[in-house]
Parts: C-alpha cells; structure tokens; sequence
C-alpha cells in the first residue's frame, strides 16, 4: 500500500487513517511518499494537464512533483487526501494499475480515474465513485479507557470533558468577545455540575488565550492544561481519553477524532463562519454523537442539556471505511463493532 502525503496535518493524518482501515481488511506493508508540487504547478494547472496531457506518468510525476519513478515501488492500492496529492494519485494510479482511494473534494479531476472517493458530505454520497463515510483519522477508540455515560446532570458530576482550543482559520473567525465568552463558560461549567476541565490549545489559538487558560490551570479552575506552545503536535491525543470533547468548530479534523475515539462531541461555533464546504461536513456529522452549539451564547444551562443527551457512536469509524474499502480491493467486508 501507498501513502500520499503533502504538507498538511489534516490531510496526511486522513491518509494515514484510510490505511489504517485497509489494515482491517487485511495485513498490509505501508510506504509512504511524500508528495511536494513544483512552485508553479497550482491546482488548477494540475487540473488541465491531467484532462489534457496527463497520459505519460513518467513524465508528469517527475514535471510535476520531482518524483522518479524508479524510485517507487508497485503498490496493490494507493491512498491519498488533500489537493495536492490527486494528480499524483491519478499518475501513479494510471502506471502501476493500482486502485487509488481519495479521502476529501476531487473537484475538476476525472472522478472515473479515483477507484473510490470517501466524502463526508451528505449531499454527494449519491456521487460516482463515492462512498459517504467518517473522516478517516489515526485516532485509535481502543486505547481509550472506557468513557463514563453522561446520561443525565447528575452524571456529571466528576465527568472529565475535554476542551480542544484552536482559532481564526479560513472562512472562520474568533472575534475578542467569543474568547471572553469561552473563558467565562469553563469555570461557569465547572462551578455549576462539578466537570473536571482538560484543556489544550493549538497553533491558531492566540497568546493571550492561551495564557487565560493556563492561569485557569494554576488556579484549580481547569483540571489539566496543555500549552501547544510547549507540547506541540501530537500533545492532544491523551485527551480524547477524556468522557466527552469539547472542541471550536475550526477544526474538522478534531471533530471527527473525538468521534473516532468513540465520545460524544460538541462542537462551539463562532458567530462570524462564512459559506464553505466546512459548513455542510458538520452539518452532516451532527447527530445522536455529535451537536453544535454558538461559542458566545451558549449557557452552562443549554451545554449541559445538550450534552446529556449525546450518546457515544454505535460504530467504529474505522469499520464504516473499511466497509466501504473492502470492494476495491475485493476482500470480505469486515464485521463490526461498536467503539470499546
């Protein structure tokens, strides 16, 4: 098996979750390539080439990407995820013969030449080719420690939520008020029901924030507090341990790795979001396992309801992909279960 990988976090780790359901299927050798187009190769370049010249492989992956063939060895599926990586996809697909699986938007490209496309929209699932499944991650549910069921207020108290902070993205914005609102909910929740606040930041939460919290963490206001800014990547996934996640809804990808780690979700929604692609994933995600609700206003009173209501996904993720894998690669699809 072939990984794609660009530079973004949020597309390598979905590549590195299709794999991750491949591996449930059956038992797999990864390689991994790292996929970096020339400066001048912008997506809608890519685009034209691959409907009008893109027959020679050899040619376009080392015009393209600088990648030698030669140096690439015949894999039996090619996963991928993020922009960069379809041309590549499709290149490397049309030279080996190998099926390619793109987890994420194939805009533009000749969707008969991806084997398979995992949307998490809804509204193309009935699309060609496409199979409507969670965003794959590398969250893995069983190394989790049973959640605690917060099935009504009494539950919570002692209950440990985590709170995953990010920030500002595309076509999503914080203003100063929703961090006042956001720092005087956390202790607001916690006095009220007795939570025990884990709360981490990211590369887009801003200084001051992130400082607000961790004086929250000295004072006895946040239970446990990891500072992005001292941690890094990969500082979170203690977190998703935690008996529900709590996370701005900036970042897909922590949505759907709270759910992956089998927890109920609420995600806390700016007021200034924009129209985008974004908007109608989340749309599609929230349900018995996953809500929505406005970062400003929200009240202590309306999480907690809310929250009581959720219940942990009835399926592991992993097994909803590779149900949708096992045709591809002509392999018995897998029973399931639900998240430990």
């Amino acid at each position: 098996m072939l990984v794609l990988r660009d530079r973004q976090p949020g597309h390598f780790n979905q590549a590195e979750g299709l794999a991750l359901a491949v591996a449930r299927l059956a038992r797999t050798d990864v390689l991994r390539l790292e996929i970096r187009p020339a400066k001048w190769a912008r997506d809608d370049l890519r685009k034209l080439i691959m409907r009008r010249w893109g027959k020679d492989a050899r040619l376009w992956l080392r015009l393209l990407y600088g990648v030698d063939l030669a140096s690439v060895t015949r894999p039996d599926i090619i996963v991928a995820s993020g922009r960069p990586t379809i041309a590549a996809g499709m290149l490397l697909s049309r030279h080996f013969g190998a099926p390619l699986v793109v987890s994420g938007g194939i805009d533009g490209y000749d969707e008969t030449a991806i084997a398979l496309n995992i949307v998490s929209s809804p509204r193309q699932a009935g699309d060609p080719g496409a199979a409507y499944a969670p965003i794959p991650s590398t969250v893995d549910a069983d190394v989790y420690p049973p959640l605690r069921r917060l099935a009504d207020i009494a539950a919570l108290d002692g209950a440990s939520l985590a709170l995953l902070v990010g920030g500002s993205a595309y076509r999503r914005e914080y203003p100063p008020e929703e961090w006042e609102a956001l720092l005087a909910f956390v202790p607001a929740v916690a006095a009220r029901y007795g939570v025990k606040w884990r709360v981490t930041t990211s590369r887009r939460t801003p200084d001051e924030v992130s400082d607000r919290f961790k004086a929250l963490a000295a004072s006895g206001v946040v239970a446990e507090f990891v500072d992005y800014r001292t941690a890094g990547p990969g500082s979170v996934r203690a977190l998703f341990g935690a008996d529900a996640v709590v996370v701005t809804e900036d970042s897909l990808s922590m949505l759907a790795e709270g759910l992956a780690a089998g927890r109920p979700v609420i995600g806390l929604k700016s007021r200034v979001v924009h129209k985008h692609y974004a908007n109608e994933i989340i749309a599609g995600m929230a349900g018995a396992s996953l809500a929505i609700l406005p970062m400003r206003s929200v009240t202590p009173e309306q999480f907690a309801a809310t929250l009581t209501r959720l219940v942990p996904p009835a399926e592991d993720a992993r097994d909803v992909l590779a149900r949708a894998l096992a045709p591809v690669l002509k392999l018995p699809v897998p029973d399931t279960r639900s998240p430990a």
